[in-house]
């Protein structure tokens, strides 16, 4: 499953597909790769634990993200853009303009990822194919009381 599209590209960067490269699969896919590895490490284990679950028993699986097409759509369109203007700065001469681009939606994702993060994904913890209000865990903050 594909957080984003080369039309989603297009949205946020019109020449995108006239630099010399009319499909990013291969970098939305690594986008995608890259995406999943942080949610896991840095939203499911957490998440998990929340539910008293063991994340190394329960793996994560992208395909209970069920708003994903919503939620990590334009983290999705970030990364992949990210990755396109590396790939171009490294194939040109003159790769000053692309690493500046790279850098920049670097910076938009790292943003993007936080929020995503702090919102919370609509996961579906039961495989039902629906989202629950018990599957909308905010994160609770744990205290230790002397007694």
């Amino acid at each position: 499953m594909a957080y984003c599209a080369n039309s989603d590209l297009v949205k946020i960067r019109a020449n995108i597909l006239s630099l010399g490269v009319t499909d990013w699969a291969d970098q939305i896919a690594e986008a995608d790769s890259i995406i999943n590895r942080a949610l896991e490490t840095r939203w499911y284990r957490q998440a998990c634990r929340e539910y008293e679950l063991d994340y190394r028993e329960y793996q994560f699986d992208a395909t209970l993200l069920l708003n994903a097409d919503t939620q990590l759509k334009r983290l999705g369109t970030y990364k992949t853009l990210q990755l396109a203007y590396i790939y171009l700065a490294n194939e040109t001469p003159n790769p000053d303009a692309f690493e500046r681009q790279a850098k920049n939606f670097e910076k938009l994702y790292s943003t993007e990822l936080a929020d995503v993060l702090a919102q919370g994904v609509d996961y579906d913890w039961d495989e039902s194919g629906a989202l629950y209000y018990t599957e909308k865990r905010m994160p609770s903050m744990r205290r230790l009381k002397r007694v």
